[in-house]
């Protein structure tokens, strides 16, 4: 005897596919690693399990519309837990002198030839029409996190919790976004901003590289005119 089963019934159909993010569309750029690198700082300050040490566990970083840091964890404020961390350039202002505080300061970004040949040979395109010129470089740069402190252990246990952090996830970041090299370089030594020593900061330097590629296309063709000119004497 066989079983019969009733066709089931089709609704709408669903659309599984997600739209492309910008990133996966266009690729890093130094000002995009710089919002990166800002945002797995928050995200890692923002939650007191994700601190490793346990002296840190009340530096919590929280955003607010008013521009103001306040630490909190749930519906309880945790005193003394203000925590900044802005890029390098933001507008100074009170707040700016807010201590701790992190910033990301990208540094200058260089190109290099990947090979003895900075292009690809024309190619046609799959109507048979000359489609341009693919270039590539690669693009390499450095980002420094400045951690500052009120002391100088404040500063030297920000710098060494950054530090670390960034050197575990080094693989699962440069993967994520696209990267083609990422290494957490250093972890300065505690430095004095002024003479009265009243600020202390480290620096944690993370390098990184990726290959830039993109296309010329001429709009129409090029028409070389030589004329030559001849002087009787």
């Amino acid at each position: 005897m066989i079983n019969h089963f009733p066709e089931p019934a089709w609704g709408e159909p669903q659309d599984a596919i997600e739209a492309c993010s910008a990133l996966g569309a266009t690729g890093p750029s130094p000002a995009v690693l710089t919002g990166v690198f800002l945002r797995l700082l928050q995200y890692h300050f923002s939650d007191s399990r994700n601190i490793e040490n346990p002296l840190l566990k009340e530096y919590i970083w929280t955003s607010s519309t008013s521009g103001c840091v306040s630490g909190t964890e749930g519906s309880t404020t945790i005193p003394g837990s203000r925590l900044l961390i802005r890029p390098s350039y933001s507008p100074r202002g009170p707040e700016v002198q807010q201590l701790p505080s992190l910033f990301v300061k990208r540094e200058p970004v260089g190109t290099g030839k990947i090979s003895f040949m900075d292009r690809s040979l024309p190619g046609l395109n799959q109507n048979r029409v000359f489609d341009g010129t693919q270039h590539q470089v690669n693009i390499s740069g450095a980002h420094s996190i400045i951690c500052r402190g009120g002391s100088g252990v404040e500063a030297d246990l920000l710098g060494e919790e950054v530090f670390f952090r960034m050197l575990h996830y080094q693989q699962i970041i440069k993967q994520d976004f696209r990267l083609g090299f990422l290494l957490t370089e250093a972890l300065s030594d505690v430095k004095s901003r002024d003479e009265f020593q009243r600020t202390f900061y480290s620096i944690v330097r993370v390098s990184w590289a990726y290959v830039y590629r993109w296309k010329v296309i001429p709009e129409t063709p090029i028409v070389k005119r030589v004329a030559f000119g001849y002087q009787e004497r």
